[in-house]
Parts: structure tokens; C-alpha cells; sequence
């Protein structure tokens, strides 16, 4: 979201390209396989986000990656476009 509107952020940063949301979910994907950490506690749940994501590192990694994953497969419900905004 952009709460001062996204042609102010625009013109702010010209090469910005928002990410679609299959890029969103492979991006987390990424960050997730990625991370190496033990008794983290991970949350991705902003109101901005379509998938609200809770655990602890590393106990957690493999349900966070799994629920990653099912949303990539259209498996669970995500957050409404119109839930999204702040």
C-alpha cells in the first residue's frame, strides 16, 4: 500500500516495480530457505499482507514454507485485496 499514493513513491523511486503476488509468495519462499536461524521468532503478518505467516525459526521453518507453498498453489484462503489497506 501506499498511503501518500503511489505516484508520489513513483516519482520518488521511477524504477520500482511492484511485485505481483505469485512473485510476493516466491519471494518469501526464497527468504525462508534462506534464513538459518534457531529460536527466531518469525512473523509476516502487516495488514498489507495476503498471507499471514507465524512461527519460530527453525522449529517452524518447514509449516512456514509448507503454508508458502500451498498459497502458491491457490490451497489456502489469502487475505482480501480490500482487507490490504491500512
Amino acid at each position: 500500500t501506499f498511503p501518500l499514493g503511489q505516484d508520489r513513491f513513483k516519482d520518488r523511486f521511477p524504477d520500482f516495480q511492484e511485485l505481483k503476488q505469485d512473485e510476493l509468495f516466491t519471494e518469501m519462499e526464497v527468504l525462508l530457505e534462506n534464513l538459518e536461524l534457531t529460536k527466531t521468532i518469525f512473523r509476516s503478518d502487516h495488514a498489507s499482507n495476503y498471507l499471514i505467516l507465524k512461527g519460530v525459526l527453525g522449529k517452524d521453518k518447514q509449516k512456514l514454507l509448507d503454508q508458502v507453498q500451498s498459497a502458491k498453489r491457490g490451497e489456502v484462503r489469502l487475505r482480501p485485496e480490500w482487507m490490504r489497506g491500512l
